[in-house]
Formats: structure tokens, C-alpha cells, sequence
């Protein structure tokens, strides 16, 4: 009976915690949108978010081209079929791989920084602040950030694929001595729109997550001098499961 209990306890939490995560989207889609847009606090959010994870997006980007094209060349010697690397590295890079791991990757840091972020001013009482001076603070603080990581992970994830493609021609021509020029016309020629709209609709949705989570978790830390780290930690894992379960159904619905 215990361990039926703690189950039960986990799915409230987690019904409790989705419920949660609900209303503060929809509350951001209601008064967000208002005049005025905070476009200031949008751009703002977007070099904290964006610009400041270029070189670790660049650096993820460049070496998950690399391996996945070194293992497909790998597997494909044995066939003969070298000369085929383009083809088989381009929809797994574009459509799965780049968009899912920058999420993983950028988008947990773009959320446990908004979690810290938020967390310390809760604890700090900077929120109650905010509305005691008559603002919204889901105008103010989450509406901002939401959207900048929205905007931000498309963004970096168009980037990426760029860099992958990179990382995949430069092993293909160094190693196993696919000439740069094929590569990219077989990898170019092999994409659909489809995979295109696939990468940054995927993309769009995880920032969305990413945005959410993050403010969530942060303006619901408790106090307490632990609190913020616990929050951070939450948002980390919590992104991270977001995103896989995310990615596969919307891997069903694109394929």
C-alpha cells in the first residue's frame, strides 16, 4: 500500500505540475500579446539567450556532424557506398539530431539560467515587489523570456544545421575522401521541405518548453537558501524529459 501511495503521489505531482505549467501559458498568451510588447526586454532576453550561446551551439553543432558522419562513413565502407555519406547524414542531422540535442543542451542552460534568475528574485522578494508597484509579473518577467526563447532556438538551430553540415563535409573529404562538393549536393539534393519545416517547427516548440519550464520552476521556488539550486536542478531535468517526450511526437507527425 505504500508503494502504491508513492505512486499515486508522483502522478498528482506531476498532473499538478503540468497543470501548473498550463496555466502559466495561457496566462502569458493572454496578457503577453497587450500593449506594450516589451520589445525592449524581448531583445534584451534574446542576447542573454541567443547570442551569448553561439559559440557552445556552434561547438555542439560542428562536432555532432562530425561524428554522425564518421560513423554512417564507417558503416557504409563496408558497402562500398562512401560516396552515399551526404544522403544518409542529411535528414538524420537536420530533422532529428541538431534540433534535439541544441534543446538538450542550450535550451537546458537557457532554462536554468531563467530558473536562477527568477528563483533568486523570488527569494528575494523582487517579485512581490513587481506587483506591489502595480506590474504584472507574468508581463514583466515571463512574457520576455518566453518569447526570446522562442525566437532564440530556431535561430541557433538553423545555425547548427549549417555547422553540421560542415562538420559531416569536412570528415567525409579528410577521412574517407568523399569530396566536399559531392557531399554537399547529395546532402543538399536528399532534403525535403518537409525537413525543413520539421527542424524549426521542432525547434520552436523546445524553446517554447524551454521558456516555460524556466520561468515556471523559477517563480515557484521556495524560499529557503537551497531553494534556488533546487529549482535549478528541477528545470534541468524537467527540460530534458519535455524535450524527448516532445520530440517524439512530433517525429510521429512529421514521419
Amino acid at each position: 500500500m505504500r508503494t502504491l501511495a508513492r505512486f499515486g503521489q508522483i502522478v498528482l505531482s506531476g498532473l499538478e505540475w503540468m497543470g501548473g505549467m498550463a496555466r502559466l501559458g495561457f496566462r502569458t498568451l493572454r496578457v503577453g500579446p497587450r500593449s506594450p510588447l516589451g520589445i525592449d526586454d524581448i531583445a534584451r532576453q534574446m542576447v542573454e539567450m541567443g547570442v551569448r550561446s553561439l559559440p557552445i551551439a556552434t561547438f555542439m553543432s560542428l562536432f555532432i556532424g562530425m561524428i554522425l558522419a564518421w560513423q554512417f562513413a564507417w558503416a557504409l565502407e563496408d558497402f562500398g557506398a562512401t560516396m552515399a555519406l551526404g544522403k544518409v547524414t542529411s535528414i538524420a542531422l537536420v530533422g532529428e539530431l541538431v534540433p534535439a540535442l541544441l534543446a538538450l543542451t542550450v535550451g537546458s542552460k537557457m532554462a536554468a539560467g531563467m530558473a536562477a534568475e527568477l528563483g533568486s528574485m523570488k527569494v528575494s522578494e523582487q517579485i512581490d515587489a513587481v506587483a506591489a508597484l502595480g506590474a504584472d509579473p507574468i508581463k514583466k518577467l515571463v512574457w520576455p523570456r518566453v518569447v526570446a526563447a522562442t525566437v532564440s532556438l530556431p535561430l541557433l538551430a538553423a545555425w547548427g544545421n549549417i555547422i553540421a553540415l560542415l562538420g559531416g563535409m569536412l570528415i567525409g573529404e579528410w577521412q574517407y575522401g568523399v569530396p566536399a562538393g559531392y557531399f554537399y549536393e547529395t546532402y543538399v539534393d536528399e532534403l525535403e521541405p518537409l525537413n525543413y519545416v520539421s527542424s524549426v517547427v521542432k525547434a520552436t516548440i523546445f524553446g517554447l518548453l524551454v521558456g516555460l519550464i524556466g520561468c515556471f520552476q523559477g517563480i515557484n521556488t521556495q524560499h529557503g537558501t537551497e531553494a534556488v539550486g533546487l529549482s535549478t536542478t528541477a528545470t534541468v531535468v524537467a527540460t530534458s524529459v519535455c524535450v524527448i517526450v516532445a520530440d517524439f511526437y512530433l517525429t510521429m507527425v512529421f514521419f
